[in-house]
């Protein structure tokens, strides 16, 4: 495997939910800090394959190296041409307070932390790149697919909802998009529990490694996943005494923030999945249950048939099926990059602007004749509501009129 790896930074989006920070003036100089990967192989078929680019979000409590694995392998799939397509560039981030990010921002942050919030976060490091590198670009030879687990699947589908240009697809893996009063109430019961046997304090590298990989919820996970997760989390430092201590970047209130902000951040998110444009695969654990059992179909079926590209479950995986089996993980991955590679290939090839070659004349004879004749379907770009998976009627004893 032949690509750069460097860490670097940008501002968080400016504009956040009110308690997201303890002084909100500092809403405005929240820091994400992400790892950016980037190929240094040539594209074997530079006029013909497809590049594509990937963003990855990673669940709470966990960081950007939770998908260093993944990212290994397939950039491995790419450079050993065992794949059509071409891997370009690669970004994982880590939410606001979560890993480096958390470090960045220590101090700074409230108690709420809304996951609409890191969509908006993750577009900033999208269009960042863009700006100062031209890299990440979503156009008709390199595509932008997101990828996230859990409260990160939830901030992937997010972004590509509110910036449908910025992505090709979305990879959404045991996300977290559907939530009703009654799950609010038993996850708040359960979580008072769960939130007990979190800690961020050991006396010892040997204790806090102990912690994820015996006693946390973490230690069924992968190996090697387990030590990139580890290498960037735990950190030495010292105490108010001088004695050396050792600290998870992500502290436990601000981790309990996060997942308590799932019940501020999920009814947003299930309204926005009908509006989703983008096409969107949905991948879940077969033995999970962190998400309650009446998810799965709600959210297949939530989705505008025309960009719902198939759900997989994946044979004995739990929630975090993405840590403990990365190599089916990245299976997924790959097959669904592929068929995708095929179908956009396709697509490009119908878009009116590839067609007429880039002539603007004849490219605003057509479309505006098309607008003018209101012929609205058959615009590129212009989309008609055609799916309602909410019930839209209204007797008259809810009508005010």
């Amino acid at each position: 495997m032949s690509f750069t790896l460097e860490k670097k930074q940008t501002k968080a989006h400016p504009i956040r939910a009110n308690g997201a920070t303890l002084i909100a003036e500092d809403a405005k100089n929240l820091t994400v800090v992400y790892n950016k990967y980037k190929s240094n192989c040539p594209r074997p078929n530079p006029q013909s394959q497809l590049t594509y680019n990937l963003v990855f979000c990673h669940g709470t409590g966990f960081n950007k190296s939770i998908w260093n694995y993944h990212i290994k392998k397939l950039y491995q799939l790419s450079q050993s041409l065992q794949v059509p397509w071409f891997l370009d560039t690669v970004i994982s981030a880590d939410a606001v307070g979560h890993g480096d990010s958390s470090l960045a921002n220590d101090g700074k942050l409230g108690p709420v932390y809304t996951w609409d919030d890191g969509a908006r976060d993750v577009i900033e490091v999208v269009q960042h790149e863009t700006r100062t590198t031209g890299d990440l670009e979503n156009d008709f030879n390199s595509r932008t697919v997101i990828i996230g687990h859990s409260m990160g699947g939830f901030v992937a589908t997010y972004a590509a909802y509110l910036e449908p240009t910025l992505f090709d697809s979305v990879v959404a893996i045991e996300p977290v998009l559907f939530g009703t009063p009654d799950n609010a109430q038993l996850y708040i019961k359960l979580f008072n529990k769960i939130s007990q046997l979190i800690l961020d304090t050991f006396d010892t590298e040997t204790d806090a490694r102990f912690f994820f990989e015996k006693f946390s919820f973490t230690k069924f996970i992968h190996p090697e996943v387990m030590n990139d997760f580890i290498a960037d989390e735990i950190y030495k430092t010292k105490n108010e005494e001088g004695e050396d201590i050792y600290k998870v970047k992500c502290l436990k209130d601000v981790q309990v923030a996060a997942y308590l902000g799932s019940m501020m951040s999920l009814p947003k998110g299930m309204l926005a999945l009908p509006a989703l444009r983008v096409p969107f695969l949905h991948v879940i654990g077969s033995k999970a249950k962190w998400n309650p059992p009446e998810s799965v179909a709600w959210v297949r079926g939530a989705i505008d048939p025309q960009y719902f590209v198939g759900g997989v479950d994946i044979k004995d995986g739990e929630h975090l099926v993405n840590a403990e089996k990365p190599d089916e993980v990245v299976a997924i991955i790959k097959n669904f990059l592929t068929k995708r590679d095929e179908v956009y290939t396709k697509e490009r090839s119908e878009i009116p602007e590839v067609v007429l070659k880039g002539d603007r004349k004849a490219l605003h004879d057509q479309e505006f004749g098309k607008l003018l004749r209101g012929d609205l379907e058959d615009i590129y770009g212009y989309e008609l509501a055609k799916h309602a998976p909410f019930d839209l009627t209204l007797t008259k004893k809810d009508s005010k009129l």
